[in-house]
């Protein structure tokens, strides 16, 4: 297991290290080169949509540790709150949620989102099991909302994230939660069908970073609409789109699985 830690660490940081180069490079041209054309500017800004996705999925790659339980992986523990973890994730995927349309909607009990309820655990990885589940949604969400609540449930930090992206056939969302399992679920991009956001790993991941954390994730078909009105089809109750519960938990405690 410290082979694999070690593996994914060394790789991700070579790669990540070429890439920043890359990038800087191109970011130097855009800005400075004030006689560059119509053509070669947007090349360079093509090129550096692609290194911006590169990065995220390297985020990924380095994340995907976390697809395999190991007590004794080190987190930095603090107290969190969870209505801040949400607002910094949204935070993260403003750009992606404004070049799909998607407006994300925010309700705490009691209080704004930032006022919720606080969890002991690691703030950085919290927020990246939270930016996945969201970033998810978001790339469902072509020009339709999603809604982010923040609660508790037995003591527990709970966020909740619904999408109103259309179902997801049975067989595809019972898979939804392991690796590669997300592709079913996310439409192709209309302008460049082979291109990847993500590698399919981001739901599974942020899984394990909740079960690390004694919480848990679960995914079941939405008929919620923000609007208040009924689902695209009355017969199907699901046809409105998903539902993602993150329960955070807290170091210490056992999972709901657990509890249960």
């Amino acid at each position: 297991m410290w082979m694999d830690d070690e593996f994914f660490a060394r790789v991700g940081h070579d790669l990540r290290g070429e890439l920043a180069t890359m990038l800087a490079g191109v970011h130097y041209l855009l800005r400075y080169q004030k006689d560059l054309g119509p053509a070669p500017r947007d090349m360079l800004e093509r090129v550096r949509g692609a290194g911006e996705r590169l990065k995220r999925l390297l985020d990924e790659f380095d994340n995907s540790i976390w697809l395999r339980a190991d007590a004794s992986r080190p987190m930095s523990i603090a107290r969190c709150d969870a209505g801040e973890l949400v607002r910094r994730a949204a935070v993260q995927l403003e750009g992606m949620a404004a070049a799909r349309g998607v407006k994300i909607s925010f309700e705490a009990e009691g209080a704004e989102p930032d006022g919720g309820s606080t969890v002991e655990g690691d703030p950085e990885l919290l927020r990246v099991a939270l930016e996945y589940v969201l970033g998810f949604a978001i790339l469902r969400s072509r020009d339709r909302p999603v809604q982010v609540r923040v609660s508790s449930a037995d003591g527990m930090p709970v966020v909740t994230v619904i999408d109103e992206a259309g179902p997801v056939p049975p067989e595809p969302l019972a898979r939804l939660l392991e690796p590669f399992g997300e592709r079913a679920a996310i439409p192709a991009d209309p302008v460049a069908p082979r291109r990847r956001e993500r590698l399919g790993l981001g739901l599974a991941i942020a899984r394990g970073i909740l079960d690390a954390h004694g919480g848990g994730l679960t995914v079941e078909p939405s008929s919620e609409r923000a609007d208040g009105g009924a689902p695209a089809s009355v017969s199907d109750p699901s046809a409105a789109g998903l539902r993602f519960t993150c329960f955070l938990g807290g170091v210490g405690r056992d999972s709901p699985t657990q509890l249960a």
